[in-house]
């Protein structure tokens, strides 16, 4: 069976609340790493060094880099989602996932990042072209950034238990 890694990134922040939100749902839903790209003001000063904490006390990764070119290039996902609500468009989560889940059947390995706008209203045009744009089954309106993390990331680790069930290998991070 297929070997998938999935590492969150939430990208372009300056809320403090936000990255310690996003590091709460990731490394409590399982995840080992979280990236950081992108991060300026007080997400940089109080964030961070909160997001941290968070990574030491569940015994996870955390990795800031400088741009999402940055992260492609130093973690070479093989796919790349960009999570955003259904109503700026993208295909639904569920089925790009049973379409990776038939791609690499073969027992190749699969590193996922999946991307989160960090700012409101969210990603530029550009960032959204960075991999596959997707939405969160049933999530059309702007429930927010922390909002479409925290259900993506939810129902990734859900795919990822039912993956392990039938016998896949899995890591959620680095």
């Amino acid at each position: 069976m297929a070997t998938y890694t999935v590492i969150p990134v939430l990208h372009n922040t300056n809320s403090s609340q936000r990255v310690a939100e996003v590091a709460r749902i990731a490394y409590g839903l399982g995840y080992n790493t979280l990236v950081l790209s992108r991060v300026y003001g007080p997400a940089a000063q109080v964030g961070i060094p909160e997001a941290q904490k968070l990574a030491l006390r569940h015994n996870c990764n955390l990795i800031v880099l400088s741009d999402l070119p940055e992260v492609v290039e130093l973690l070479r996902p093989n796919v790349i989602l960009v999570a955003v609500p259904g109503k700026y468009g993208g295909r639904e989560l569920s089925e790009v996932l049973k379409e990776l889940e038939g791609k690499t059947s073969g027992g190749e390995a699969s590193r996922i990042a999946v991307v989160f706008g960090g700012a409101e209203p969210g990603l530029s045009q550009k960032e959204m072209k960075t991999g596959e744009l997707v939405h969160p089954d049933g999530v059309e309106e702007d429930i927010g950034s922390t909002g479409v993390a925290a259900v993506t990331l939810y129902l990734v680790a859900r795919w990822l238990s039912l993956l392990r069930t039938r016998g896949a290998t899995t890591r959620e991070g680095v």
